[in-house]
């Protein structure tokens, strides 16, 4: 009895932080997975100063979804994988100060069902939206549609290195 109780309430609390995120964020950007991935982008670029919608880009998560990156320091690499809670926080701030821009190059999207994985193609800018090209490389989201839309269940990303450019046939 105890079992099926706890089930329950495990189920009943994470319905209501689905609810709770459905909330916050506009119905068009979750009604595919380019227009997901595409407000992903939107939300964290801006001009200096300006606040970034947080709720909006948490929003776009699954509860408990991770996100993270894989980075190069000399001859390695290594991944530092957080959540997007944790990646609003720490990015937010760094995002309002700076003035960031992301912006998609290519997307190519793989769908089966209610999955999808997203390959997507980004260069980012900082200061000003046509300033100089800081970096590129690429996201990867695995995406789930539930409750009438879609959700990023994971996101991972990778800058474009010398020794990993950026293919031509993820640059169209």
């Amino acid at each position: 009895m105890k079992k099926h109780l706890l089930t329950l309430l495990l189920i009943l609390g994470l319905s209501y932080t689905c609810l709770a995120q459905t909330k916050k964020v506009q119905p068009a950007d979750v009604a595919s997975p380019e227009a997901i991935t595409a407000a992903a982008l939107r939300l964290i670029s801006g001009p200096q100063g300006q606040e970034r919608d947080m709720e909006a880009f948490k929003a776009l998560f699954l509860p408990n979804a991770q996100l993270g990156g894989v980075f190069f320091k000399a001859d390695s690499s290594f991944v530092r994988i957080t959540t997007a809670e944790k990646f609003a926080e720490r990015n937010g701030p760094a995002y309002k100060e700076l003035g960031f821009y992301e912006n998609q190059l290519a997307l190519r999207v793989e769908r089966f069902g209610l999955l999808a994985t997203a390959f997507q193609t980004y260069e980012t800018r900082t200061g000003t939206k046509n300033g100089k090209v800081e970096d590129r490389g690429v996201n990867t989201y695995q995406l789930v549609y539930d409750q009438g839309r879609w959700w990023i269940a994971s996101l991972l990303f990778t800058p474009e290195t010398t020794k990993y450019p950026l293919p031509g046939k993820y640059l169209k």
